[in-house]
């Protein structure tokens, strides 16, 4: 019974709430008697087409509209508001084509459709999203053109461009930097936010100061970066030209304006200061100047010191020089490498081919350093000299011959010294040099003069196999004059590549001196022999090694002095072998470098017979601006170390170590420093410090100082100090021209009859900008520019920028002492051109583009004449010689969904007159509209 009441309850609850469902829908339908679907399909990045499934659920026929919110940020290809009928209990689809504009923020976005009924009531409306992603496309622009400073007072303003095409907001940062600016910030940083699709220009101005006025042309650079990171989209450079009326041609080495206060080494002059300990100093000014000639140039240098304690200052290395093309003449102090040493005061004269095949060379030499020495020239010690060069600029084939006069008072002779010289190519693979010397010589005290003579050969070449040799061999009489007398020597080396990184090498080397003299008696005598194998090993991860092998003999008897009298006799000799190895290993990314060589091997006792052991060991650690060495020795390596260690009775032993830093704190400041300590048997513990430090104050001036410290101990114990401070004036950064010039004088002027002939009728164009050899000139008020010291050559005349007057570009050849030149200007004629947009209602809509569209002129020959570009208004103005000339529209430049059917138009200029063009028509492509067809099924 109780089980029959509760199952009934329980039934007519869910009646109850089936009932009450039923009317809840019922309602529902009753306020929306329509239904809305909304299906969605992506086309492409912008296009999105969507699919409207509208639903009768009424009884009766729905009569209304749908339409596209307007508030939606996408915009319909096809009409937004669209009628519909729907049957009772019936469907129908509508579909949109929907774009997505460029200027479209990122992010989602909301579609809103709403159903109207024929009241134009809201019945229903329906949303959905899309989600449009970022996209960053930033760019920035400059003008290409060098800008141009007329007075020296103006600013230069720097215009820049930036273009912020993506769909995001961007903070832009552009960072301005002058080299070289002075009395204001090098550097200028400009910040903004740009919304999407937003283009603004920036200008930069500032004021040049007098070294980049005092220069042909400087540059601008300028950096852009995005976001709050910072990252570089994009770097320009623009050039910034001074324009003269009056200027000389420059030439200048780029690779010297990186760096500020350098210059020609021979170009500049040093004044320094420098004490030696407390007692000493001394005064010192060195360096050199170029002056450019109509024809060549001169170059004075110069080296002047005097000690506090000397009453008469020293001048060294001092000479005037004059080169004209490969012709030197030079007077002061001059030097020449010939086999005898030939220095001092005196005059050369060096005459050559143009392309330096044949010279001759001859000169007079007093052998006194000192340029202002009390003893008078060619009194004692002096040389007359000649030499003549086949091939002198060919290092494989040529001949010299050579002729020496020399009186010498030390030698209390008189040298007539002849040498012959001869190189040459043997083969494809072999190369000879040969030298022969002859001397006939007078002596005071010897009645018959004497002869005397030296030979040297070297060659190199190689051998089947991949074998390369390379060798030399030198012998002179005891009694001839040259700085190598008595000498017998040669070497032989040879070397063979195993495989890419791996190699074998090996040299050895004999050495015999023994001069001889007729004033003097000479008892030095020395003999040394080496010999050296190396072979390197595989590489192994990033340590690359070698092993080796070396052999090294010395003899002399000079040392026999050293001992006790009749401990030692006649020749000392030492030999030694010896094996070592090698290796260098450098980090990745090569801030960390070691390098180090162990060796060891023996040498037969001098003295006591028997065999010594010998070893060394050094290690080298660098680290970015730190580099630190040590090493140890372990027995003589050399006689005098072993003579030296046998004065004290002990064995000989050698310790260094050295830390040193190089740092450029900047541009502007750097320095060196190092500490340094030894210790042997023979000189005991000498530490020594050094310190030097630069400083470019500018672009042509630096200051140093250089400082040097160090004790060693022979009787007492000595501290020597020494610092050197000093200032260093670079004259220019140019470099000298030893051709011939020329100077280049343009007449421009207002051409009214059109002759080509500066007459009667015609005026000076003062004002005018020309560009002569790529530098910018403006001329004065007699319409005169001049361009001296220019050497001669061919060079383009031409206008800087169009305008009513102009003159057609030409060439010009410099090869006299002036060049002339008359610039006929001619009226030009204006021509005039637009852009216009034309589009529809079926038409895509796009974001019209009127600045920036470039137009081509080309004149009859096919030859460019110009491009112009719109300005903001989609117009242009430029001027043009008379004649007939077509013009393009360079469609590339177009927006996206646009063409330009009629993009060439022929015309022509008239001289004073204006030439209009009708406007180019820009055609903005139709939408293209997919209809889609859907049937009820029965």
């Amino acid at each position: 019974m109780f089980r029959n009441r509760k199952k009934l309850c329980f039934t007519g609850l869910l009646l109850i709430s089936l009932y009450t469902f039923h009317g809840i829908k019922a309602q529902s339908v009753a306020e929306e008697p329509v239904g809305l679907e909304i299906r969605e399909s992506s086309v492409n990045a912008q296009v999105i087409s969507h699919i409207l499934k509208i639903t009768n659920r009424s009884e009766q026929i729905f009569t209304g509209t749908v339409l596209l919110d307007p508030l939606s940020e996408l915009r319909s290809l096809s009409q937004g508001e669209r009628e519909i009928s729907v049957a009772q209990n019936d469907s129908v689809f509508v579909a949109y084509r929907l774009i997505a504009a460029k200027d479209i923020g990122a992010g989602r976005k909301a579609i809103r459709y709403i159903i109207l009924n024929e009241k134009k009531e809201r019945v229903l409306a329906r949303e959905t999203y899309i989600d449009i992603e970022e996209r960053e496309q930033i760019f920035f622009m400059t003008d290409d053109a060098p800008l141009m400073i007329t007075r020296p007072e103006d600013s230069v303003r720097v215009h820049v461009t930036v273009n912020n095409s993506g769909n995001t907001y961007q903070e832009v940062t552009l960072v301005f930097n002058v080299p070289n600016l002075r009395e204001a910030p090098a550097f200028t940083e400009m910040k903004i936010t740009m919304a999407p699709m937003e283009q603004k220009r920036f200008i930069h101005s500032f004021i040049p100061s007098g070294n980049l006025l005092s220069s042909g042309q400087f540059s601008v650079h300028i950096t852009a970066m995005k976001g709050r990171e910072k990252t570089i989209f994009g770097s320009k450079t623009v050039t910034v030209q001074n324009v003269f009326t009056d200027r000389k041609y420059i030439d200048t080495n780029p690779a010297r304006n990186l760096y500020p206060g350098q210059g020609l080494a021979d170009n500049s002059v040093t004044l320094s200061y420098r004490q030696y300990n407390a007692t000493s100093n001394m005064l010192q000014l060195q360096g050199g100047g170029y002056m450019n000639l109509p024809a060549g140039y001169l170059h004075l240098k110069g080296n002047i010191y005097k000690y506090n304690s000397g009453h008469t200052p020293m001048i060294t290395n001092t000479s005037l020089m004059y080169k004209l093309e490969e012709n030197e003449f030079t007077i002061g102090n001059v030097s020449e490498q010939t086999e005898l040493p030939l220095f001092g005061r005196g005059a050369k004269a060096i005459l050559s081919t143009a392309d330096r095949r044949k010279t001759l060379t001859f000169g007079a030499v007093d052998q006194n350093f000192n340029l202002i020495g009390s003893q008078p020239w060619f009194t004692e010690y002096y040389s007359f000299y000649i030499q003549g060069a086949l091939g002198a600029n060919n290092s494989d084939r040529g001949m010299e011959a050579t002729y020496i006069y020399q009186k010498n008072p030390y030698e209390k002779a008189i040298y007539n010294v002849g040498g012959l010289q001869w190189r040459s190519l043997l083969g494809k693979n072999w190369s000879i040099h040969m030298e022969t010397h002859g001397a006939l010589s007078s002596y005071e005290n010897i009645p018959d003069s004497k002869f005397s003579g030296a030979a040297e050969l070297r060659y190199r070449g190689n051998l089947p196999f991949g074998i390369a040799l390379d060798g030399s061999g030198y012998y002179s009489d005891g009694y001839f004059p040259g700085s190598r007398k008595g000498t017998l020597s040669f070497t032989q080396g040879v070397n063979k590549r195993l495989s890419e990184n791996t190699y074998i090498s090996g040299s050895v080397g004999y050495n015999r001196t023994a001069p001889k003299s007729y004033a003097y008696t000479y008892t030095y005598r020395s003999e040394n022999s080496y010999g050296n194998i190396m072979l390197s090993l595989p590489k192994l991860g990033r340590v690359t090694s070698s092993l080796y092998y070396r052999h090294q003999g010395e003899s002399s008897p000079s040392y026999t002095s050293w001992l006790d009298e009749g401990t030692v006799s006649g020749n000392v000799r030492m030999v030694s072998h010896r094996m070592g190895w090698q290796g260098r290993w450098q980090s990745p990314n090569a801030r960390h470098s070691l390098f180090g060589t162990l060796e060891a091997g023996f040498f037969a006792d001098p003295l006591e017979g028997g065999r010594s052991g010998q070893a060394k060991t050094t290690l080298n650690y660098s680290f970015r601006e730190v580099m630190i060495d040590a090493s140890y020795q372990k027995g003589a390596y050399y006689l005098y170390e072993y003579m030296m260690a046998k004065q004290q009775h002990k064995e000989f032993n050698r310790f260094t170590s050295s830390v040193s830093i190089n740092k450029n704190i900047s541009k502007k400041l750097s320095f060196s420093s190092g500490i340094n300590f030894s210790h042997d048997v023979y000189k005991g513990s000498v530490p020594s410090a050094n310190l030097t430090a630069n400083f470019f104050a500018k672009d042509n001036m630096a200051f140093f100082m250089n400082a040097y410290w160090y004790r060693y101990t022979f009787i007492n114990s000595s501290n020597m100090f020494n610092v050197q401070v000093g200032v260093t004036w670079n004259f220019s950064k140019s470099q000298p021209m030893k051709g011939r010039k020329s100077k280049v004088v343009a007449q421009v002027y207002y051409d009214h009859n059109a002759n080509n002939r500066y007459d009667d009728g015609d005026e000076p164009a003062g004002g005018y900008l020309l560009n002569i050899d790529n530098k910018a000139f403006i001329s004065d008020e007699e319409g005169k520019v001049r361009y001296s010291l220019v050497p001669y050559g061919e060079y383009i005349v031409k206008p800087i920028q169009t305008g009513r007057w102009f003159f057609d570009r030409k060439k010009i050849t410099a090869k006299s002492a002036r060049t002339v030149i008359n610039i006929s200007l001619k009226q030009s004629g204006t021509l005039q051109g637009s852009v216009g947009y034309i589009s529809d209602e079926n038409s895509v809509e796009i974001l019209p583009r009127y600045e920036g569209l470039r137009f081509i002129v080309i004149n009859t020959d096919g030859t460019v004449v110009q491009t112009v570009v719109t300005d903001a208004d989609g117009k242009f103005t430029t001027f043009l010689p008379m004649g007939t000339y077509t013009i393009t529209f360079d469609t590339k430049t177009l927006p996206e969904h646009s063409e330009c059917k009629d993009y060439t138009r022929t015309f022509t200029i008239e001289a004073g007159k204006i030439t209009v063009l009708d406007p180019f028509e820009i055609e903005v492509k139709e939408r293209k509209i997919n209809i889609k067809r859907f049937f009820a099924s029965d």
